[in-house]
């Protein structure tokens, strides 16, 4: 007999209220919790095959994770330091000056950075680097100059933004895992998509990411459509081109450019819970699970974090934030579900509405998949809070049994 669980699921695809879900979890002993892939039979997506574990997904920010780990790469095998200045190495961003305000006639007031940008800092949101699309102040600066939002095709072009504040001494979500990708490549002399190929999927025995998935042998229709829920009607409808971030790039964007199935990329979670070595020391991949920011960052955070309807996932009252060297860290976990996520627990999300986790406290990890903008879209909300409540109670059915 369906659960619950799966009757909600399959109920929100019938109704197309989302047009795919694909849900993987995991224990820390390598059992499955739950796996589930699930498309619908609409008119509006019979270009794609069948949702299954070789459908690949638009990952948006999911693609943070495995940017952020193949710069730790760097880190752990002495090519750079997590705390040493990184502009000599990204000139673009070396020039790029702080805003202050703006002029009576809307002219941005800039002055020089005097604090260094290390990687900490990039990986941890608090270099200063801001999204055009998100933020007001950089809104108003692209329309001074006459500049369309998050429209050009290489990271130095589309990211040449002036910074929201000194390095270290505040916190912004912003674009500053592009550089990281950015980086990376200069450090190795190899395109972000290769390094991370032999580096981190590879060991991992994983195929599927790639940046460029319209340049593979295999049939497109294996990528699942993208939909976005129009405001006042809430239905669906397609956007066969994609996610608008990724349109007419020509770069690596390290920052939101990623592709993969949902299957390969539990892996790359599962590695992290287990703490396997595969792809990081388990002294390296132990700071991702450790809070980075300065007090006054932190602080920045847990404000904003104070509403956080802007963020994609599962969130509750009680809960204190940090920002690890890979994704947000539940430092003191709220009680929201049958057994309390772990303190400590990473988790982070996908502008088309994915949200994964590992918690390692309580040995588990999980991904939620589906292709609807606009990120917290309240419908795919829902179904993320679901699939996270289902995960943690049959880990708590679970432990129950064995006492």
């Amino acid at each position: 007999m369906a659960s619950s669980f799966e009757l909600l699921l399959k109920k929100a695809i019938t109704n197309l209220d989302v047009p795919s879900i694909a849900v993987e979890a995991k224990r820390r002993d390598g059992s499955r919790i739950l796996s589930m892939y699930l498309g619908s039979p609409s008119p509006l997506f019979t270009s794609q095959n069948a949702i299954g574990k070789n459908t690949l997904f638009t990952l948006a920010s999911l693609t943070k994770l495995p940017t952020s780990i193949a710069a730790l790469q760097l880190a752990e095998n002495g090519t750079i330091g997590l705390d040493d200045d990184v502009t000599d190495l990204l000139p673009t961003l070396k020039q790029q000056r702080i805003l202050k305000g703006f002029k009576a006639d809307g002219d941005p007031i800039l002055e020089d950075r005097t604090n260094p940008i290390t990687i900490r800092h990039l990986l941890t949101h608090s270099a200063g680097t801001g999204y055009d699309f998100s933020n007001e102040e950089l809104r108003r600066v692209q329309s001074f100059h006459g500049e369309r939002l998050s429209s050009k095709p290489t990271i130095e072009q589309r990211f040449n933004l002036p910074l929201l504040f000194e390095p270290g001494e505040s916190w912004n979500y912003g674009c500053s895992i592009d550089w990281v990708g950015k980086l990376v490549e200069v450090l190795t002399g190899l395109k972000l998509e290769t390094y991370m190929s032999k580096h981190v999927w590879q060991p991992l025995g994983i195929t599927s990411f790639t940046f460029w998935p319209h340049q593979r042998d295999t049939t497109t229709k294996e990528l699942a459509i993208l939909a976005e829920r129009d405001d006042e009607t809430e239905h669906l409808r397609p956007l066969p081109e994609g996610l608008s971030l990724n349109i007419g790039v020509t770069d690596c964007f390290g920052g939101q450019g990623g592709y993969s199935t949902v299957q390969d990329f539990l892996q790359l979670l599962y590695s992290l819970l287990a703490n396997d070595g595969r792809i990081l020391k388990p002294e390296t991949a132990d700071l991702l699970f450790q809070g980075h920011l300065t007090a006054t960052s932190k602080f920045v955070l847990n404000r904003k974090m104070e509403d956080p309807s802007w963020a994609v996932g599962t969130f509750y009252p009680g809960e204190t934030y940090d920002w690890s060297l890979g994704g947000l860290l539940i430092e003191i976990a709220g009680h929201g579900c049958s057994l309390s996520r772990g303190s400590n627990t990473l988790v982070w999300s996908g502008a088309a509405n994915l949200f994964w986790f590992v918690d390692r406290q309580n040995g588990i990890c999980g991904l939620f998949a589906t292709q609807v903008m606009p990120p917290a879209d309240h419908v795919s909300q829902a179904l993320i809070k679901a699939f996270h409540e289902e995960v943690y109670k049959q880990v708590s059915e679970g432990a129950a049994r064995q006492c």
